[in-house]
């Protein structure tokens, strides 16, 4: 069932400095499972606000942090500049330090559990996040564009799932291929979902025309990443998790 809402300007202050974000949280009181959502390399713009309402609408408390600061690409020459000019290692820390501001909403709390999700640059942002920290309980991956080297994703900790267009140029299936191969041998839970006919940010991308096609496809993928997320962080999933093992 959708939830009604409310979302409102963010932000929080990081070794880089005060770093802007947008929140969407249900309009209730208790506490629920906080998602980082890390954008494509357009930054925060309005499909990126709409994708935190949309988690929000599913339960989850949402921030989309500003990591491109204030940075609105209008084409893909500007956008491809400010993606492969990004400092890495600052904004990983600068997604972290949103960890911590979560934790301290009354929404969240101290021992909430939290979730990633990046798209495209985003999505390579949310690996290093996850192979740098134990903060994340569970991580979502869309057409990653920033590849970790390979020995980074040792230090993943928690499951994934990882999202992919069978038709994608920017992220190639045998680039795919080549981060499964890396998850198996490391041993890390993970589940991969390929959607046929689809190109490179068939959720996200300002630049994708509509259709019929592309709309199914991004219902489909959050649909399973919300899925996904209840079950990986919910007091209950954790719970069922335990039984499993103690049995």
């Amino acid at each position: 069932m959708t939830e009604k809402i409310i979302s409102l300007h963010a932000g929080y202050n990081a070794k880089s400095g005060f770093t802007n974000g947008f929140l969407a949280r249900p309009a209730v009181s208790e506490r629920r499972p906080a998602i980082v959502l890390l954008s494509a390399m357009w930054g925060l713009n309005w499909m990126q606000r709409e994708l935190t309402r949309d988690f929000a609408r599913a339960g989850f408390v949402a921030l989309s942090p500003d990591l491109l600061h204030g940075q609105l690409p209008k084409d893909r020459a500007t956008a491809l500049l400010a993606k492969t000019s990004l400092d890495v290692d600052q904004t990983v820390e600068d997604i972290l330090a949103a960890c911590r501001y979560l934790r301290k909403l009354p929404w969240v709390g101290a021992q909430g559990k939290l979730g990633v999700v990046g798209f495209c640059l985003g999505g390579g942002l949310a690996l290093l996040a996850l192979a740098r920290t134990r903060e994340f309980q569970a991580g979502v991956i869309y057409h990653h564009s920033l590849f970790p080297d390979p020995e980074e994703l040792r230090g993943i900790s928690c499951k994934i799932l990882g999202h992919y267009g069978t038709e994608d140029e920017t992220t190639p299936r045998e680039e795919v291929e080549s981060f499964r191969e890396t998850l198996q041998r490391f041993g890390k839970k993970h589940e991969i979902v390929f959607y046929e006919g689809m190109g490179h940010g068939f959720v996200d991308s300002p630049l994708l025309k509509d259709s019929e096609e592309r709309r199914k496809a991004a219902a489909e993928s959050l649909a399973r990443t919300y899925k996904f997320f209840r079950e990986e962080l919910s007091p209950k999933g954790a719970k069922k998790k335990a039984a499993h093992r103690a049995a």
